[in-house]
């Protein structure tokens, strides 16, 4: 049998890798592409001093939202260290929107104000809820960035579940808000009646929540926002009773949990070593001091 000439095939293996190198080429500019609209979030970057954090401010965010944002994360940061024992390590990318949408796969209305994850927060500042708390409640709305950064905490912890793994959300949110009223309160921007007042305007017992175990998977508004900030208080005093708490500083207890929770422990067992009850315990305990 007769083979073409060395010279041909040596052409021949030269044009299969370039095609081949050329398609490389295109999956990989295809992939980059593709990473580009998913992250294209147009703004302004801005390095919180102190912190891990940068800020990036599309256009039109107004000055007062920039300082209420700002002033949520590195209040955190500060009760972190001095309260929790435990910052956020890793590097963290603070979107603070206004043009576009937190993430480009969001749809429907931009109902969230806030949300976070490992490395990440948002604040949507073209929400309308936002709109409100920033014109008319200073306070509420450094509580919302502040919020969200407890939640990028929970994530390097490992007790921020996602999706079909949320078993205890109402712990997750109340313990955000918790921590994020806390923080405001040491540092003197609210007091603690103010807190309580809060809570009460939210109506935690409105006659559309249900009891409190419901919540373990089911999410809510913000009357079952303010009924789960209400649980984690009641919690934290059943641990200061039970002697898992320390007084002074019960909120580390709630940091404890969420350890335990990421080196594996079941997160019902996590409750009962971090505070000093049973879960059935607890919700029966909550459930009889409703008014």
């Amino acid at each position: 049998m007769q083979h073409p000439p060395r010279g041909y095939r040596r052409t021949k293996r030269r044009r299969r890798l370039a095609v081949a190198v050329l398609c490389a080429g295109l999956l990989v500019a295809a992939s980059a592409f593709a990473r580009l609209r998913d992250d294209d979030f147009p703004a302004r970057s801005e390095l919180l001093a102190g912190t891990h954090v940068e800020l990036l401010l599309q256009e039109g965010v107004a000055a007062q939202e920039r300082r209420a944002i700002r002033d949520g994360v590195v209040l955190m940061d500060r009760f972190m260290e001095r309260s929790l024992g435990r910052r956020v390590r890793g590097p963290v990318e603070a979107r603070v929107a206004r043009r576009q949408r937190c993430r480009h796969d969001e749809s429907g209305e931009r109902s969230l104000i806030g949300q976070a994850s490992a490395g990440f927060l948002c604040v949507d500042t073209a929400n309308v809820e936002w709109k409100v708390l920033v014109s008319t409640d200073r306070p509420a709305a450094t509580a919302v960035s502040a919020h969200e950064y407890a939640h990028v905490l929970q994530a390097e912890l490992g007790c921020l579940p996602e999706g079909e793994g949320r078993d205890y959300r109402w712990i997750v949110e109340g313990m955000a808000a918790d921590l994020a009223w806390r923080a405001l309160v040491r540092a003197g921007r609210v007091t603690e009646a103010r807190v309580r007042r809060t809570i009460r305007r939210d109506r935690p017992f409105d006659p559309g929540s249900r009891r409190l175990s419901f919540y373990e998977r089911e999410g809510g508004r913000p009357q079952q926002y303010a009924l789960w900030h209400l649980a984690i208080r009641s919690l934290l005093r059943a641990a200061v009773r039970s002697g898992e708490a320390a007084a002074r500083r019960p909120e580390a207890t709630l940091t404890r949990f969420c350890e335990r929770v990421g080196a594996g422990r079941p997160w019902r067992a996590a409750f009962a070593e971090s505070f000093g009850l049973r879960t059935a315990e607890f919700y029966a305990r909550f459930e009889a001091s409703r008014p």
